[in-house]
């Protein structure tokens, strides 16, 4: 029996019920997932007494019906309400210097963030061709930023 096959009969993965023989490799791999899982679903969640200091140590992660209940605010997004009404505003009005086409390819490459293949299938255009379109689209889109900032 080949090194590689006494190998691979030593390590066993649990399947519905069935073990599967598998390289020490795929095995450690596999424990390292499982145990990282098993970090993030309880050891981040759970409260802890550390006998040596005698401290207490919180859990680090906290549920959202808890922080509510401990009346903690949270984070508002980096921009005001005014800034992002003021900036969907000055974005609706940039929309509206570009044709169909060229917002449906805004749209899907920047604001779905699909790639230029994904894109150029969708559209029925070759990605050269639609990866020419996106050039032009950004430097008229340059431009009319450069003019809304001079008025």
């Amino acid at each position: 029996m080949s090194k590689n096959c006494e190998e691979k009969a030593n390590y066993y993965l649990y399947i519905d019920g069935q073990a599967v023989p598998v390289s020490e490799e795929i095995y450690r791999v596999y424990q390292h997932y499982e145990r990282k899982e098993e970090y993030f679903s309880y050891d981040l969640k759970t409260e802890k007494f550390q006998k040596e200091t005698a401290t207490f140590l919180p859990n680090r992660e906290d549920s959202y019906e808890r922080l509510l209940e401990k009346a903690r605010q949270f984070a508002a997004s980096g921009m005001s309400v005014e800034e992002q009404a003021v900036s969907s505003v000055w974005l609706e009005e940039l929309l509206q210097c570009l044709s169909a086409d060229e917002r449906v390819i805004l749209h899907k490459l920047y604001f779905e963030d699909k790639s230029e293949r994904n894109v150029s299938i969708e559209l029925g255009i070759s990605k050269t061709a639609l990866h020419h379109r996106k050039v032009k689209l950004l430097q008229k889109l340059k431009k009319l930023l450069e003019n809304m900032g001079k008025s």
